[in-house]
């Protein structure tokens, strides 16, 4: 899907992948906005091998945990 607009959004413990994943064969685009992913266990965002998906703009990453 093109054109995807993330905005405003906290990922968290994504334990089990990637906060934001393409997956290969994904086509497509996103803009992310405000948006922080924290905690993931594969990274937090990740375009696979063979995929055509776009992401713009950038996931700040945190790895401070909340008290």
């Amino acid at each position: 899907m093109p054109g995807v607009q993330i905005r405003d959004v906290r990922i968290d413990k994504s334990t089990n992948g990637s906060g934001i994943l393409a997956q290969g064969g994904a086509r497509g685009s996103a803009t992310l906005t405000n948006v922080t992913v924290t905690n993931s266990a594969e990274g937090n965002v990740l375009v696979e091998p063979g995929s055509q998906f776009v992401i713009n703009g950038t996931a700040t990453a945190s790895s401070s945990k909340a008290r």
